[in-house]
């Protein structure tokens, strides 16, 4: 457990990126994720946890999903963010020309 008292943050500067392209088909695949409730078995809190299966995931969104030395995985959340941003545009623009079509 990682307690924070203030922002967590990683940088995002435009001046740090380049090959930007928008997400393409966001809705599509937020629409094959799944999100589960589980309890871990490797540690002794035995409290419900929610969350993804980093094996489901990287078959959708690889570039969230990163292996260790060992071979377990981990699942960049924050890096959903944008997916799950484009998604909401995506809907937004279906509610949108359902309501002009209901006119």
């Amino acid at each position: 457990t990682i307690r924070a008292t203030s922002d967590v943050i990683a940088f995002s500067d435009e001046r740090l990126k380049e090959n930007i392209k928008p997400i393409n088909n966001a809705l599509n695949k937020v629409t094959k994720l799944r999100g589960v409730s589980y309890n871990r078995k490797d540690i002794e809190d035995k409290s419900t946890k929610i969350g993804v299966i980093a094996q489901e995931i990287e078959k959708i969104l690889p570039e969230v999903v990163t292996t260790d030395d060992e071979g377990m995985k981990s699942v960049s959340y924050g890096n959903l963010a944008g997916v799950l941003i484009e998604a909401v545009k995506e809907l937004k623009d279906e509610v949108e020309q359902l309501k002009k079509q209901i006119k």
